[in-house]
Formats: C-alpha cells, sequence, structure tokens
C-alpha cells in the first residue's frame, strides 16, 4: 500500500519546504506557515498524487488551478480547502505569488463523526477568516511546545474543523441541489473509491440503485463526459501515481488493479496516455532528478 504521496513528497524534502516557509513535522503532523511555490515547484504538472490523510489549506496569496477527482477547481486568496476522505489531486498551474497556510490532521478523529464528503471548500472574510485565523496562530503555538503536546494539538485540530462544519452547514442551508447533481456527486465520489478495482457500468449503477441506462444519460448530461470517460481517466490517474511512487512492476499492478494481464493494462494504458507503463516511470523519474 502507498503511502500519502503528499507526504511522501513533504518528508522527502524537508530542507526545501524549510526555506520556502515554515514548517514543524512531527511523526504523523506537520504545520506549513507562509509556504511560498514560487520557489519550489512541489507537485509536478500532469503527475497524479493520491492524499489519504486529512488536511486544511488557506490560500493567503495569488491564485492556483487543481483538480480535485478529476473536477477542476480555481482557488484565489482567501479559500479553504478541507480535505477529508482520500481522493486523487493534480496540479494544473498557479501564480507566481501563490502561498498557503497548511496542517494535517487523522481521517479518523472521533469527534468528527459526521465529516465524511470528500472535502469541503469555503471562502473566508470577515469575522470566519478571524475565527480560523485565531486557531491557526494557537495550533502553530501549540506545536512548538516540548514535550509534544499530542492531546492538546487534537483537540485545537478539532475545534477548527467543527467550526468550519457549521460554517459548512450554514452555506449549504441556502443552496438545493438537483437529484441529477447529487447522483453525479455520488458518482464521482464511488469512482474515486473504486475505479482502481471496478471498471464497469453495472457496477456504479448497482452501488447507486439506478439502472446503467438512466445512470450514463445523467452522468453525460450532468458532466459532459460519458461513465467510462470518468471510470478510465480515473484508473489512469490511480495506475500513475503507482508507476511515479512505487516499485511494483506491470504484472503487479496490472494485479492489483484487477486487469486480466499485463498485457491488458499496457494496453490500456497506452491507448488512455500514449506511453507504456515502463515508458511514463521512466519520464516521471526523469522528470523528478
Amino acid at each position: 500500500m502507498l503511502i500519502d504521496t503528499i507526504s511522501l513528497e513533504l518528508f522527502s524534502h524537508t530542507e526545501n519546504w524549510k526555506e520556502n516557509g515554515k514548517l514543524i513535522l512531527h511523526d504523523r503532523f506537520f504545520m506549513l506557515r507562509d509556504f511560498s511555490f514560487a520557489r519550489k515547484d512541489f507537485l509536478q504538472s500532469k503527475q497524479p498524487y493520491r492524499l489519504q490523510e486529512g488536511r486544511v489549506v488557506i490560500v493567503k496569496k495569488g491564485w492556483a488551478d487543481y483538480s480535485f477527482d478529476l473536477v477542476d477547481y480555481h482557488f484565489t486568496e482567501g479559500d479553504m480547502v478541507v480535505f477529508l476522505t482520500d481522493l486523487l489531486i493534480e496540479k494544473h498551474g498557479h501564480s507566481d505569488d501563490f502561498e498557503v497556510d497548511a496542517f494535517s490532521f487523522d481521517f479518523d478523529s472521533p469527534s468528527l463523526p459526521e465529516m465524511n464528503e470528500g472535502f469541503i471548500i469555503l471562502h473566508l472574510c470577515g469575522k470566519t477568516q478571524a475565527i480560523v485565523m485565531q486557531h491557526l496562530n494557537l495550533l502553530w503555538e501549540l506545536a512548538h511546545e516540548e514535550p509534544f503536546p499530542s492531546e492538546n494539538i487534537r483537540l485545537q485540530q478539532d475545534s477548527l474543523l467543527l467550526f468550519i462544519r457549521k460554517q459548512e452547514g450554514k452555506k449549504t442551508v441556502y443552496r438545493s441541489m438537483s437529484r441529477n447533481e447529487d447522483t453525479l456527486r455520488r458518482f464521482i465520489a464511488l469512482v474515486s473509491k473504486h475505479a482502481a478495482y471496478h471498471r464497469n457500468i453495472p457496477f456504479f449503477a448497482s452501488k447507486l440503485c439506478i439502472a446503467p441506462h438512466y445512470l450514463s444519460t445523467v452522468v453525460k448530461q450532468s458532466s459532459g463526459r460519458t461513465v467510462m470517460q470518468w471510470i478510465n481517466q480515473t484508473a489512469v490517474k490511480e495506475i500513475k501515481v503507482w508507476l511515479a511512487y512505487s516499485d511494483e512492476t506491470a504484472a503487479e499492478i496490472a494485479h492489483r488493479m484487477n486487469f486480466s494481464c499485463p498485457a491488458s493494462l499496457t494496453k490500456f494504458f497506452k491507448r488512455e496516455t500514449g506511453f507504456t507503463p515502463s515508458e511514463y516511470r521512466i519520464e516521471t523519474r526523469r522528470v523528478k532528478l
């Protein structure tokens, strides 16, 4: 099993991170303040990353374009993202002055039983922004204490996350979602979770308790993509993560992802990307050097 590949980048290049912002690392916890992306090209464009730990990220300056589970988002100063379940992330670009604050937390925090969305996006302003920054400042001060106050850190994290949850609840009160929009939302969440192993329409239709034809119609009308485009593109990104961050052979990845044989995986990957798995692995590792 891969570890969180974004954490792998973080822990593998600690000195570079410290040069670009203020950093605290402690076991499974990290916190960044005033981190600038201009001086380090952190996260390669067109290379998917698998996020498997909770994150809170606040944009302090500039803008950035990212996709989460194949859905594109544009972020500007004041935007905050809370990642609540594992998902695929891909960077598309950012401004030279792009800067963030961020910290990690455990997905399985016992005090957050209702936070089961993939992620929450809020725009901070006024009183809400002031309260969030007060929480961040206190968390930063606590993280410098010796010995490391794990329980206090967890309680402070949970306090902030519960506050964010309430703000998200206020926002959704005024926003209704159509049946088709809700179906698409649930479908995308299922694809992120299952497309690495299941790549057929009936599987996802059964999970949603609807007919395959109806699922195909709703997804195409609501997103402009077919069901199989969502599934295949997600599977491709999953393969890319394994090729970039593991030493597993194509045969091992094929077995892990329920392909009938290595040749089947190679044919699928070549059709979708133009590269064989070995060609992609070589190119990805060349870029990292």
